[in-house]
């Protein structure tokens, strides 16, 4: 049963903080997101639209500000800010139309938010159970993400504002319950003014510009918001809308959304216990689908919140790590043409030496990067491709990803410290050493067996010696890695230090790639902290026996180590990101690796865990606090992945490769 909805909380402590500057929204914190594959929209959970991305899922924030309030005789109280109070928001059940609801006394106010699925427009409907008040609109846009060299006009025959700077314009048009034609409709713009002109008019170029606009709220009215490379085209597109039936976009959006969720498998009947799953199951799809860049089949980790990198490295990008899991999780679910293009996008963007970078923007650029090369991405990479073909048997697609895993795969085999057999230094999945890591080596064995698979149906001759590359690569763990003083794997060997505090930097630090990470002065020797990527060992990469000693000794002190109270899992020891709170992805890959073994019990516990830390809109955060509400990144897509994968059976690339899945009934 989906949870009643919640009232927004102000409170959260940590990164995410309390209020932002403006004392209405969470900062770091959307609510919930909305889109259609260029357009993407960020809201608060007051309604608040907080960002506006077009004409990508990356692309450019275009908001300053937009606010809707209701205009009464004593003047205009905004639907966002006291006096009103009491809001919940709800997503339709498998849909992205959103409710947002607050009240002020006997007044009761609802915002229906849908994002039109074939064009850059998002309409909000507007309903009050008072006669005799209005809708008004305020807008300070921010186009291309900058206030000035914008301009803006009233257009005369429909009363659109029009916002536009170069390449991009930004068109409002409002839509009153009489009809089309937005009769009684007033609007205004004001710019910074010197002393002899006027401060309001329709047409004005200085910024900071400002508009707005109110309509008679006669119970019911709409707010087109469009966008175009032009004035032309956003008012077309606010032209075509003006005569829609009221509910038009919003139909459009469920039955777009329902088509999404019918291409996809149901989750395992296995779960049917567990209440709130299959919902979040469902929202999930809708999430991914919401992230993805319609033009080029990529999927951002999560909307931008955090865009001057104050607390983070910033999340709207592509990471070829994330997008793997991504794929995994989409081919898990049956949405074969949604992981096929995000697995077309990793074949045809990577470096011209054949690994995959730190991350990208969606049409295949380079991004802002703290860590150019981290070793584990490639490995990954090709290993969701080989599941693909094990999936869907799909001979073009393969066809089409060989060139990308040969490549990949060439780069693996020649990434070999020659001193201890493991891969050179490379920047660990988390972000934050460089070093020989145990994670990034498990993947190297995947991807490597993963191409040796490959190779057998496109280039035979190359097969051997990508199988053989992975074999010395895991005999090369088991020797390097294991500890006999922790009885368990150790995170890491050979981490750099920025100072010259520890030992010599040997061959493991020999650069064979023209992507410097950071500068290297010393080494710690072992890291021999817990990390729940060590799961990662077995799951999904099965570079070690899943059910041997040395893994479940691994996976025992693991899940003793980092369980929170609360019963989730924190992402490693003295994690101190974001506020080193409970991780849903390591909450899940705990139950991952425990289903290879046979053990449902935990499984289980971990699919609960994550269900009942959804949000009131079926969201997945990256982090969660103790007492279950979201404390960093949301909705995180590599979460909505993993759930994806944990509530569907096991791929078969997983399963053949496990003797402990094989035997499990």
């Amino acid at each position: 049963m989906t949870p009643a909805p919640q009232r927004p909380d102000l409170t959260v402590q940590g990164p995410a903080g309390a209020p932002d500057d403006t004392g209405r929204r969470v900062a770091f914190l959307p609510a919930g997101t909305l889109g259609n594959g260029s357009l993407l929209v960020t809201l608060s959970g007051r309604g608040e639209i907080e960002g506006l991305l077009w004409p990508s899922v990356d692309g450019e924030q275009h908001l300053g500000l937009l606010r809707l309030g209701v205009g009464c005789e004593e003047g205009v109280r905004w639907l966002d800010e006291a006096p009103f109070g009491d809001w919940s928001q709800r997503f339709e059940p498998d849909a992205g139309v959103l409710h947002t609801t607050t009240r002020d006394g006997d007044l009761t106010v609802e915002i229906v938010d849908a994002a039109d699925p074939d064009g850059p427009l998002l309409v909000r409907r507007v309903r009050c159970n008072e006669p005799g008040l209005r809708l008004v609109v305020s807008c300070r846009p921010e186009l291309d993400d900058a206030a000035r060299h914008g301009a803006a006009f009233v257009d005369p025959d429909t009363g659109a504002v029009v916002f536009y700077r170069r390449r991009v314009a930004l068109a409002l048009g409002l839509v009153g319950a009489a009809g089309a034609v937005p009769a009684g409709a007033v609007t205004s713009l004001s710019g910074a003014s010197l002393p002899h002109e006027r401060e309001l008019d329709v047409l004005v170029h200085r910024a900071p510009v400002e508009g707005s606009a109110e309509i008679k709220l006669d119970g019911e009215a709409r707010l087109l918001v469009a966008f175009g490379e032009s004035p032309d085209e956003a008012l077309a597109l606010v032209r075509r809308h003006l005569s829609e039936p009221v509910e038009a976009v919003e139909d459009a959006r469920r039955l777009h959304d329902a088509r999404v969720i019918h291409a996809a498998a149901p989750p395992d009947p296995t779960h049917d216990g567990i209440a709130g799953l299959e919902a979040l199951y469902r929202r999930s799809l809708l999430v991914l689908e919401t992230l993805t860049d319609r033009a080029t089949g990529a999927v951002i980790a999560a909307p931008e919140m955090d865009p001057d990198f104050v607390r983070s490295g910033g999340y709207g990008f592509v990471w070829p790590r994330d997008l793997a899991y991504i794929a995994l999780g989409l081919l898990a679910s049956g949405s074969q043409d949604a992981a096929a293009a995000a697995l077309r996008w990793l074949g045809r963007h990577r470096a011209p030496e054949g690994l995959w970078l730190q991350r990208y923007w969606c049409d295949g650029a380079l991004a802002p990067s703290w860590g150019l090369h981290q070793i584990d991405e490639t490995g990954a990479a090709i290993f969701a491709f080989e599941a693909a073909w094990r999936e869907q048997e799909d001979e073009r697609l393969d066809a089409e990803l060989w060139p990308a895993a040969r490549d990949g795969a060439e780069v693996l085999t020649r990434f070999v410290d020659p001193g201890n057999g493991l891969l050179r230094a490379s920047v660990d999945l988390w972000e934050q050493a460089d070093g020989q890591h145990t994670y990034s080596c498990a993947s190297a064995v995947g991807g490597l067996r993963a191409a040796a698979a490959m190779a057998e149906r496109h280039d035979p001759p190359l097969a051997p010696r990508f199988r053989e590359a992975a074999a010395r690569l895991a005999v090369a763990i088991d020797a390097q890695l294991w500890s006999e003083e922790h009885n368990h794997y150790v995170r890491s060997v050979n981490v750099a230090r920025g100072d010259g505090g520890g030992e010599q930097p040997g061959s493991a630090f020999d650069r064979v790639l023209p992507y410097p990470n950071r500068r290297v002065r010393s080494v710690e020797p072992v890291d021999p902290r817990l990390d729940s990527s060590l799961f990662g060992l077995a799951w999904p990469f099965g570079a070690v026996d899943p059910a041997g000693d040395r893994m479940r000794a691994t996976s025992t002190a693991t899940a003793s180590g980092l369980r929170a109270a609360c019963g989730g899992m924190r992402r490693q020891v003295d994690d101190h990101y974001a506020g080193g709170n409970v991780w849903l992805i390591a909450t899940l890959w705990h139950g991952l690796y425990a289903r290879l073994v046979g053990d449902s019990t935990v499984h289980r516990a971990a699919l609960e865990y994550t269900v009942s830390r959804r949000t009131a809109l079926d969201l997945l955060p990256e982090q969660v606090l103790e007492d279950g509400r979201a404390a960093w990144v949301l909705p995180l897509a590599w979460s909505h992945a993993m759930l994806l994968l944990a509530s569907r059976p096991e791929l078969a690339i997983v399963r053949d490769a496990s003797p402990a899945v094989s035997a499990t009934p």
